[in-house]
């Protein structure tokens, strides 16, 4: 997932969540429907039904562009969230699988980060299925499948 590319909007009226985002939010309405609850009511009782009873009385554009505003922001750092809890997770599961001494090696110029996490995912997860696996050895293979080398020539 590429944090600047999975959420989109324009300045007219509409945006566009990623897969991964509503994905969560399937997620979340399926499986952590009491902790939301307990948020919505945390953000009731801290003055949020107030400002919903305020803001029915108001009946101004502004207000309007400004709700549309909040829903991006919202989303935007919903989006921010989960890319930095999944880049958190698999960092977690690449030093399980002792895969960091491998990526230090690595240069970053030539591997652009979506390679790198793409790699260590499939690569964590083959690890998980085939434990006897080499580490560093399945790592540089998911690499290399994904990679996709800019040729600088063309770039001139």
């Amino acid at each position: 997932m590429n944090s600047s590319n999975s959420f989109s909007h324009d300045s007219n009226s509409q945006f566009a969540l990623s897969y991964e985002l509503l994905h969560l939010l399937q997620w979340l309405s399926t499986h952590d429907t009491d902790k939301l609850k307990k948020l919505i009511s945390k953000a009731v009782a801290q003055g949020l039904h107030d400002e919903i009873q305020l803001m029915e009385q108001i009946n101004d554009q502004n207000v309007l562009q400004d709700m549309h505003q909040n829903m991006i922001d919202f989303f935007s750092t919903l989006d921010d969230l989960l890319f930095e809890s999944i880049n958190e997770h698999l960092e977690k599961k690449a030093r399980q699988k002792n895969l960091l001494p491998t990526l230090d090696h690595i240069d970053s110029s030539l591997c652009d980060i979506e390679t790198m996490r793409l790699s260590i995912e499939t690569t964590t997860k083959k690890l998980d299925n085939f434990p006897n696996t080499n580490p560093k050895e399945q790592l540089c293979k998911e690499l290399l499948k994904k990679w996709k080398p800019v040729d600088k020539n063309c770039l001139n």
